[in-house]
């Protein structure tokens, strides 16, 4: 069995190829399946529920990460955003800050240097939003350049 992290980069890994790709999960996890074996459970969780919620994940991203539209982040830092977005929201023993920094340290290993910052004042923006009892959707904003 791989560990929570181990599972959080393979699905990472899978969400981005879809992504990038445009095809459709089903696809691309089959793909996935042919050259690296099956998908661990987590992995599996992982990647089917950001698929399910991300349209609302895309939509709550958008809220907190202002002057940056979803469409024009970079496929890797959209992906990891989406992916720790969920977990922030929809895994219930994953806590918020376990979250970032896992999303943090994905973007240390995939994206650019300015990256970890980016993803980590974007989840902390959403984190203190929507999870840390404000009730208004535009009270934090995290704004990159």
């Amino acid at each position: 069995m791989s560990s929570r992290r181990t599972a959080r980069k393979n699905a990472f890994l899978a969400l981005y190829q879809g992504d990038v790709t445009g095809r459709p999960m089903d696809e691309t996890l089959e793909r996935w399946r042919s050259y690296r074996g099956e998908l661990d459970e987590h992995a599996l969780v992982l990647v089917h529920g950001v698929e399910r919620e991300r349209e609302a994940l895309d939509e709550r991203l958008g809220e907190v990460a202002v002057g940056w539209p979803v469409h024009r982040m970079s496929a890797v830092d959209r992906t990891i955003l989406r992916l720790a977005l969920y977990e922030m929201l929809h895994v219930e023993d994953v806590p918020a800050e376990v979250a970032v920094g896992e999303a943090m340290e994905l973007a240390k290993g995939f994206s650019s240097d300015e990256a970890p910052q980016f993803v980590g004042g974007v989840l902390r923006g959403a984190k203190e939003a929507w999870l840390d009892g404000e009730t208004e959707r535009h009270d934090r904003r995290v704004e990159h350049g």
